[in-house]
C-alpha cells in the first residue's frame, strides 16, 4: 500500500507540474528574476494567476504587465491572503533578450442594436474584425486589421469590406499606482483623433479615479476604398470615480463631464465583476436627455485557436457591449480605443483577484 500511495502521489505531483508548465506557455514576454516572474497573457481579460501553479515552478511573486509595462506585484502571505505592492520595472538587461511577443491575429465581433422601434422592432449592425496587435517597446503597441460586415439594417453604412480601426497606443506606469494610456489614429465608432486617459488605481484601495480627454472627428470608409472624414471638432473631457463593494466584488462608478457632441451630464453605473465577465446597469442624464442601459464585457471562446513560436490566431480577450435604451439622441456617447483604462485596471484590484 505504501508503494501504491507513493506512486499515486508522484502521479498527482507530476500532473500538477505539467499543468503549471502548460499555464506558463500561455504567457508572453516572460522574465524570471530569482523567485519573481514578469508575464503577460493577452488571451485573457484578467491576468489573475493561480499561485499554487506558480509555486510548483518555484515562483513566489507574480508581476503581470500590460504591453510590457508592470502593473503591480502580487504575493501570497502565510495566511493565504494576497498582498499587492508597486512593481519593479521590467529588468533592462533582459529587455533585448526576452522581448518576446507573438504576432496576434484576433477575431473580434462588433455589435450594436436597437429594439422596440415601431417601424423596425429589431435592428442591428454586426461586423467581424480580423485585428492585428503588434506590441513594441516601452508600452507602445499598434492595432490594425480588416472589418468584414455581416449585417446592417441599423445605419446607412454600406456592407463593404474595409480597414478595421487602426491606431497607435502607449500604456505608461507611473509611481504610486498611477497609469496613463494614450492612443492616436482611427478608433471604434467611426471616430479618429487623440485620446488620453489617466487613472489612479491602487489595487489595495476601494476608490479609484481618473480622467479621459479626447479630441476627435468622424471618418468613413466607402466602397472602392474611398475615405472621407470630418474636421477635428469634438472635444470631450470626462472625470470618473468608482467605489468597490468588496463583499460582492462590484463597483459603483460615476462618470461626469462633456461627452461627445457637446453633451454635458453624468453617467452612474453598477457593475458586478464575475470571474469571466462583467455585467452591469447604468443610468445617464445629460443635456440631450436621459436613458438607462446594460453593460457586458467578456472574453470570446475559445481563446487561442492556433499558434506557433511567432504567430497566433485567437478570439478576442474582451468583447464589450453597452446597450442604451434610447438610441439616436446622442445621450452620453463615447468611443473606444483598445480599452478604457478604468475598466481594465479594475481587473487588477486585490479584491477581484481574491475570487480565484
Amino acid at each position: 500500500m505504501n508503494k501504491i500511495g507513493l506512486i499515486l502521489l508522484s502521479i498527482v505531483l507530476l500532473c500538477n507540474y505539467s499543468y503549471a508548465q502548460k499555464v506558463l506557455k500561455s504567457f508572453e514576454n516572460i522574465a524570471k528574476v530569482d523567485s519573481s516572474i514578469y508575464f503577460e497573457n493577452r488571451t485573457l481579460r484578467s491576468q489573475v494567476v493561480n499561485f499554487a501553479n506558480l509555486k510548483e515552478l518555484g515562483f513566489n511573486e507574480a508581476i503581470p504587465m500590460i504591453h510590457g509595462i508592470p502593473v503591480a506585484s502580487y504575493r501570497i502571505d502565510k495566511l493565504g491572503n494576497i498582498q499587492v505592492a508597486e512593481a519593479r520595472d521590467f529588468p533592462k538587461h533582459l529587455r533585448s533578450k526576452r522581448w518576446n511577443y507573438k504576432l496576434d491575429f484576433v477575431l473580434k465581433p462588433q455589435f450594436s442594436a436597437s429594439f422596440g422601434n415601431p417601424e423596425k422592432a429589431v435592428a442591428n449592425k454586426t461586423n467581424l474584425l480580423l485585428n492585428t496587435n503588434i506590441v513594441l517597446a516601452h508600452g507602445f503597441s499598434v492595432y490594425t486589421g480588416v472589418a468584414f460586415p455581416i449585417i446592417n439594417n441599423l445605419t446607412s453604412q454600406p456592407l463593404n469590406i474595409r480597414p478595421a480601426p487602426t491606431f497607435i497606443s502607449q500604456f505608461i506606469g507611473l509611481k504610486k499606482f498611477q497609469y496613463i494610456s494614450w492612443s492616436m489614429g482611427l478608433f471604434y465608432q467611426d471616430r479618429y483623433g487623440l485620446d488620453i486617459q489617466y487613472q489612479k488605481a491602487n489595487p489595495n484601495a476601494k476608490i479609484s479615479y481618473g480622467i479621459d480627454i479626447n479630441y476627435s472627428g468622424l471618418y468613413y470608409w466607402y466602397p472602392k476604398r474611398e475615405f472621407r472624414y470630418t474636421g477635428l471638432k469634438d472635444f470631450s473631457t470626462l472625470a470618473n470615480a468608482s467605489w468597490r463593494w468588496e463583499k460582492y466584488s462590484s463597483q459603483v462608478r460615476m462618470t461626469a463631464g462633456r461627452f461627445l457632441h457637446g453633451d454635458l451630464g453624468a453617467k452612474l453605473e453598477f457593475v458586478r465583476q464575475f470571474k469571466k465577465a462583467d455585467i452591469g446597469f447604468f443610468g445617464v442624464s445629460t443635456t440631450n436627455g436621459s436613458t438607462v442601459g446594460l453593460h457586458v464585457a467578456f472574453a470570446i471562446a475559445p481563446g487561442s485557436i492556433a499558434q506557433n513560436k511567432y504567430l497566433r490566431i485567437r478570439t478576442t480577450e474582451e468583447f464589450v457591449w453597452d446597450y442604451y435604451y434610447s438610441n439616436g439622441f446622442f445621450i452620453g456617447e463615447r468611443f473606444r480605443t483598445n480599452f478604457r483604462l478604468d475598466e481594465r485596471l479594475s481587473l487588477y484590484n486585490r479584491n477581484f483577484w481574491s475570487q480565484f
